[in-house]
C-alpha cells in the first residue's frame, strides 16, 4: 500500500524529447509531477536551483514521478548530463 502513486493524482507531464522538455509546465505547489523519456539517451530533471527537485536518470520509455515545491514561483531546470537543456516548472495556485 501507501500514498504514492495513481496517474489520477498527477497535476502535470514533462515528455523528454529529441533533447527538450517542450513547454513550461504549471501545477500548483506540492503536485506530482510526471516525467516521461523518449530519447535514447539517458536524462533527468535537476532543478538549476539545486535543491528544489532533483530525479533520477531515466533511460528511454522510463518514467517516474517527483513533488513540485511548496514555494510558488518559477523553477528553471536542466538535465545533469546534457546542461544544454533547459526547461521551466511555474508553480502556482
Amino acid at each position: 500500500g501507501g500514498d504514492t502513486g495513481s496517474d489520477a493524482e498527477v497535476a502535470g507531464t514533462i515528455t523528454i524529447a529529441d533533447f527538450s522538455y517542450g513547454e513550461p509546465l504549471s501545477v500548483p505547489p506540492g503536485a506530482l509531477i510526471k516525467a516521461i523519456n523518449e530519447d535514447s539517451a539517458r536524462h533527468d530533471v535537476d532543478s538549476k536551483d539545486g535543491t528544489s527537485f532533483n530525479t533520477d536518470l531515466l533511460g528511454q520509455g522510463e518514467e517516474l514521478t517527483f513533488t513540485a515545491p511548496d514555494e510558488e514561483g518559477t523553477y528553471d531546470f536542466t538535465c545533469s548530463i546534457h546542461p544544454q537543456m533547459s526547461g521551466q516548472l511555474i508553480v502556482g495556485s
